[in-house]
């Protein structure tokens, strides 16, 4: 079904631009579930300079004052989007710079968390696989066929940036409700270093895929739930992907 334009979502409450990492910035932001019920919970979104470029990845509007900090940087020209369940803001940025929006391979945007929907509200301009030439020089994407797909793109020098698959919400945050918290929890999310588990149950990744990312030439993640793990990363997440590899149902081996 041909896509069908919707207003863009407003810019909710986040936090400041940070540098993590050099040229590497991070904001953290909030995000509310579809339905009356108050369920919000934090997303983040990484910014990689690339001279006078600035790269997006997992999108978060900001608010004017965020985005004159944004400015200052550099010229937004692309975005990236890694996780199936996220990228409602990828189209706002696309307006606002003209900026060429990379999604991978098979994704669609589609309204809630039913990716299979046949209608859509935007379009990429660009779909990714492991072999896609990256608008950040020496990057690469690893992509997991779960359902939908998932990628993580690990960049030159040890940094990889996750969607839903790599999470570290170690403890609640200032962009969480009440009742986001008490459903984090619950659920199972509230955990650092942790195997996203609303991805693992909908997704149902490869086991062997999950295990191979402990070969990836990585030390640090930046997650889109959580806070930066900023070294040792492989041995800070092995347990995790070893306990849902082992003990998880319904993925394949």
């Amino acid at each position: 079904m041909a896509t069908k334009p919707r207003l863009h979502p407003p810019a909710g409450k986040h936090g400041e631009l940070t540098e993590v990492l050099p040229g590497i910035y991070f904001v953290t932001g909030t995000v509310k579930l579809p339905g009356p019920l108050p369920v919000r919970f934090s997303r983040n979104m990484t910014v990689v300079k690339q001279g006078d470029r600035l790269v997006v990845v997992n999108s978060v509007r900001l608010d004017d004052a965020g985005l004159a900090a944004l400015d200052k940087l550099g010229k937004v020209t692309d975005v990236v989007r890694l996780a199936a369940n996220h990228g409602m803001d990828d189209p706002f940025y696309a307006e606002r710079y003209g900026a060429k929006v990379w999604a991978v391979k098979g994704q669609r945007y589609t309204a809630g968390f039913n990716t299979s929907r046949p209608d859509t509200y935007f379009t990429p301009h660009h779909e990714m696989d492991a072999t896609t030439e990256l608008p950040i020089a020496g990057a690469k994407l690893t992509v997991i066929d779960s359902t939908p797909s998932e990628g993580l793109l690990v960049l030159d020098g040890g940094t990889i940036i996750s969607g839903d698959c790599l999470q570290n919400w170690a403890a609640p945050d200032a962009y969480m409700s009440g009742l986001g918290k008490f459903m984090l929890k619950r659920m199972g999310f509230m955990k650092p270093h942790n195997i996203g588990p609303g991805w693992l149950r909908q997704g149902k990744p490869p086991h062997a895929q999950l295990r191979a990312l402990l070969d990836l030439p990585f030390v640090n993640v930046l997650p889109v739930h959580g806070t930066p793990v900023l070294g040792d990363a492989p041995a800070l997440y092995k347990p995790a992907i070893e306990r849902v590899t082992v003990t998880s149902k319904g993925a394949a081996s």
